[in-house]
């Protein structure tokens, strides 16, 4: 959480002044305020019981709900009060799920119910309160997956992998199946992105989108750099593709490392490219170092390589160099416990 920009006094002055970039300032300040005061970081579950002035904040940004506020009042005050762990912002933010139409400002209230939400759940989850609450703040965000507003079904993505975590994969499968708007689509692609890892449902939507018409547009390739993360090895032509593509090279490059493996044709076409002297010499280490996961042992070209340029003039190639080196050690260190003999 930010510090806030002014005293809590100050917030609580302006809230009423005639000005509205006071009464912004304000409506942006009173939860950060109070829970600085309280030396809490935030967001709290019901903060406002914590400090004599308390009510007195939770009053000003109710108020600020009205539906006779700006918007930009409006949804402030609301991600305020999501801050503060105030339970009752989640039934004033339910109307903005259904509002429709691009206009900025119910924009920015679908978002604010979406940020106010997020923030209720932490303060809840980190509070220990009752499931059923934070159940309940979970449906409230899954509507948002159903809304006729674009950007709510995107928001609301990203909304629900933040509060459910794993619990959040079947809602995003689902709703990446009916999805037909492309940009919609990618923000689901990246929600699943952030489950810790994908599951096999996941997978599977994530390889057939690869398999598909999109497979080749860049949301195939998110597609296929998840999957990799995941350790599926149905990414790796995906992946390998991509190396022709430089906007994309240097992510593919890291997602072969992270899979590791591969045959024959697929380790040459990265020992190809990591001999290529047109690329960045970052660029390179990357390339080394996919190698050296791809083919370990043996000769170990990635390895050669990567001692060559061990000795690079810029310091930050070096750097990138010790970083291949020590994450190569790990990862023999963990594959050397993993396969020690446990002892009877």
């Amino acid at each position: 959480m930010l510090a806030p920009e002014i005293t809590l006094d100050a917030a609580l002055r302006d809230v009423s002044s005639n000005k509205d970039q006071y009464r912004f300032q304000a409506a942006a300040n009173l939860a950060r305020a109070l829970l600085h005061e309280l030396g809490q970081p935030g967001p709290r579950w019901q903060a406002a019981t914590e400090h004599p002035r308390g009510e007195a904040v939770l009053q000003a940004l109710r108020g600020l709900l009205d539906e006779r506020e700006t918007a930009v009042l409006r949804g402030t005050a609301a991600v305020g009060l999501g801050l503060l762990g105030d339970a009752e912002v989640l039934e004033a933010t339910a109307p903005w799920l259904g509002l429709t139409g691009d206009r900025e400002d119910l924009a920015f209230l679908r978002e604010s119910a979406m940020m106010a939400a997020t923030r209720l759940h932490r303060a809840a989850t980190d509070a220990g309160v009752e499931p059923a609450l934070r159940r309940e703040i979970q449906a409230h965000v899954e509507t948002a997956l159903h809304a006729e507003a674009p950007d709510l079904r995107y928001q609301g993505a990203l909304a629900l992998v933040e509060i459910a975590g794993e619990a959040a994969e079947d809602a995003l499968v689902e709703a990446l199946a009916r999805e037909e708007l492309h940009a919609v689509r990618e923000g689901l692609v990246e929600a699943i992105a952030y489950l810790d890892p994908p599951g096999p449902r996941a997978c599977e939507a994530l390889e057939a989108l690869v398999a598909g018409p999109e497979g080749m547009e860049t949301l195939g390739f998110e597609a296929a750099v998840t999957l990799a993360a995941a350790r599926r090895a149905s990414a790796r032509p995906r992946l390998l593709q991509a190396l022709v593509v430089r906007a994309h090279r240097d992510r593919a490059l890291e997602a072969l490392a992270a899979l590791a493996g591969g045959g024959p044709e697929e380790i040459e076409i990265v020992q190809r490219l990591a001999q290529r002297w047109w690329l960045s010499s970052i660029t390179r280490v990357r390339a080394a170092y996919a190698l050296a996961r791809m083919a370990p042992g043996g000769e170990d070209p990635g390895r050669r390589l990567l001692e060559r340029l061990r000795w690079h003039p810029r310091a930050a190639v070096r750097e990138a160099v010790r970083d291949a080196f020590a994450n190569l050690e790990l990862l023999a260190s963990r594959d050397r416990a993993n396969h020690a003999t446990p002892p009877h």
